[in-house]
């Protein structure tokens, strides 16, 4: 049975809104686990992982999308506007690197997941050590891009997972 190109678009859509009220969930979710890292602005990044998934299930543009709803409704709900450039920034720079790393055979979306994820923290050191004119804030991107490492792959490992489940209803 084939589809209309009307109807894939619209399911896409639809998937896309779901990717997108995901998102916002897991910002909340995230938002309620206390980590054990000292750090401020440490997060787990769930979100990102709805990001990821439309990266992976149709293009760069649907994850843009999910991106721009995570970002301004996680920020708009649970953190204040404070927080919508930063997480626009990292966010921002991230896809950019998870879409130009994707199309590489050798990366899974461990690989891409987790280059995202560094280039997330280092987006939003590169923001705050701007705005506030403060250089040294760009020693932190280390601790920020370690934390990447493993969040990034475990988000990845999920989406690896996830992915080829999805296939069907997207």
């Amino acid at each position: 049975m084939t589809q209309s190109p009307n109807s894939r678009a619209v399911r896409r859509l639809c998937v896309s809104g779901v990717l997108g009220a995901l998102a916002l969930a897991l910002s909340y979710l995230e938002s309620l686990i206390p980590l054990p890292i000292p750090l401020p602005g440490v997060k787990l990044g769930l979100g990102n992982l709805c990001v990821l998934l439309a990266l992976y299930l149709y293009s760069w543009r649907w994850a843009g999308l999910v991106l721009a709803v995570k970002a301004l409704l996680s920020s708009l709900l649970f953190a204040g506007l404070g927080a919508l450039p930063y997480a626009l920034c990292g966010g921002c720079l991230a896809l950019l690197v998870m879409a130009c790393l994707k199309p590489c055979r050798a990366l899974s979306p461990v690989g891409v997941s987790i280059a995202g994820a560094a280039a997330h923290g280092l987006g939003q050191v590169l923001l705050g050590a701007w705005l506030t004119a403060t250089p040294q804030l760009l020693m932190y991107a280390t601790p920020l891009m370690l934390v990447g490492l493993c969040t990034g792959g475990a988000l990845g490992w999920f989406v690896l997972w996830c992915e080829p489940r999805l296939r069907r209803f997207a």
